[in-house]
């Protein structure tokens, strides 16, 4: 089997798990907070880096800083968004909006650079932000809907844009030694937020709800197979397939989010989501090919 094809095969197996991921952490903010939920996703996904990966970066100061606040807007600032983002909207909706992450990046980074990029991938800027757009208002075109979750999931989208500016300075370094350090000093950053949720709680939280099978099941399979191996089979996927071909399977985690979705949390896509996600993913698929 040649190398590229073995690497889409871990791009997929990645694409399907982070599709999924999405109703893990729905299922599991229903019982534990989600700023508690997101520490403890990555203490576990720490842990297992920690004892599987044991070289570790000398970095320079400004490297320290810029691995410092990449921790915080790719794993914090990121998850703080998303986990309380899937308390009021679909992970569907999440899923869907997170993919248009790319051409938002594209128009941010050409705002600091000053300079513009092709007319065809602002079209597919627009055409993904029209199916934004739809799926958040679902075809109701008034204010009487409650958009809060798609906003919180927009916050999401620009704290992974600032995390890529700050891990570009460092693509130098190891990407797996990176991704454990990114673990690690997210998952501190985590912790006053956690204690803070915890303590103004009101009332003492109900750790019988945390261990019921389903959500235990939810923590290994977003801790392990989504964080701490997911990240490793994506950086395998990037050696083996390419960057580029690679980067091109995220257009396909809002489908898979949509269809398990609708098979395991019966959250089935109407007419006006099913316009928004094909917008979506041919807006970022015309974007993206156009250098």
């Amino acid at each position: 089997m040649k190398n590229k094809t073995i690497g889409i095969i871990y791009m997929w197996i990645t694409i399907i798990f982070w599709g999924i991921s999405f109703v893990a952490t729905k299922i599991i903010v229903h019982s534990v907070p989600p700023i508690t939920a997101a520490f403890l996703r990555f203490f576990l996904s720490s842990l297992i880096l920690i004892i599987f990966i044991r070289k570790d970066i000398k970095y320079e100061k400004k490297e320290f800083f810029y691995m410092m606040l990449a921790g915080f807007f790719g794993v914090t600032a990121y998850f703080l968004f998303e986990n309380t983002a899937l308390q009021f909207t679909t992970p569907s909706n999440g899923s869907l909006i997170i993919s248009a992450t790319p051409v938002m990046y594209l128009l941010f980074s050409d705002i600091l650079r000053k300079s513009f990029s092709h007319k065809i991938r602002y079209l597919g800027t627009f055409l993904a932000f029209s199916g934004v757009s739809i799926i958040v208002l679902n075809g109701r075109f008034i204010l009487k809907l409650n958009p809060l979750g798609d906003l919180l999931m927009f916050g999401a989208s620009f704290s992974w844009i600032f995390y890529t500016i700050f891990i570009e300075k460092l693509h130098h370094h190891d990407n797996l030694i990176i991704t454990k350090d990114l673990n690690f000093y997210g998952m501190i950053f985590f912790l006053p937020f956690a204690f803070f949720e915890l303590k103004n709680a009101g009332t003492c939280p109900n750790f019988q709800l945390w261990i019921q099978p389903k959500i235990l099941i939810a923590f290994i399979y977003l801790g392990v197979f989504c964080t701490a191996l997911g990240y490793i089979w994506w950086n395998k996927a990037i050696r083996l397939a390419g960057a580029k071909t690679t980067t091109n399977g995220i257009f396909f985690i809002p489908i898979v989010t949509v269809i398990a979705d609708s098979i395991m949390l019966k959250n089935y896509p109407n007419i006006y989501t099913i316009i928004g996600a094909t917008l979506v993913l041919f807006g970022n698929y015309i974007a993206e090919i156009k250098d």
